[in-house]
């Protein structure tokens, strides 16, 4: 970190600013990956095997809402548990095990989720197609999640750098 600059304090406007910053940053991440999730799922809902029941586009937000976030908390679950029993022991195998097992997971959580729900209409190939559309998804997480590990490990090379 910088030295201070002796006598220069910071203002109410700073702090304002840097209060929006973080805020935006929050909604910005919060809202993202509900905004890829609502694109993907409308665009899924033109095959005529999948419909969403609703009057506007702010009722199908919320409908899409609610079960993104029960797929949110199934996934963090089943991907919790599956990691538990295969010891997440690093190898493509194990990946591709894994993978297989949330893809049948995924089946069929749509599956009685379209049995219980008015909502959302879900019938014959739709099953399939919204359950190959989370796992892709879940696919998605995975690359992020290797592609944010590698720029972290590549700025933290260049600071140890800069320091020495």
């Amino acid at each position: 970190m910088g030295k201070k600059a002796e006598g220069k304090n910071s203002s109410i406007g700073d702090h304002v600013f840097a209060i929006l910053v973080v805020i935006l940053m929050c909604v910005f991440l919060i809202s993202l990956p509900f905004l890829i999730f609502f694109g993907g799922f409308k665009l899924v809902s033109l095959v005529p095997d999948v419909s969403i029941n609703t009057n506007g586009t702010f009722d199908s937000i919320i409908v899409l809402f609610k079960f993104f976030v029960l797929t949110v908390v199934v996934v963090g679950i089943v991907d919790v548990l599956f990691s538990q029993l295969l010891l997440k022991k690093r190898g493509f195998f194990n990946f591709f095990i894994e993978a297989v097992f949330m893809l049948c997971v995924f089946y069929l959580y749509v599956l009685i989720y379209s049995m219980n729900s008015q909502e959302i209409v879900i019938k014959n190939n739709g099953v399939f197609l919204v359950a190959l559309f989370l796992f892709v998804l879940y696919l998605l997480i995975n690359v992020v999640y290797i592609a944010s590990k590698w720029v972290y490990g590549s700025m933290m090379k260049n600071i140890q750098k800069k320091n020495n």
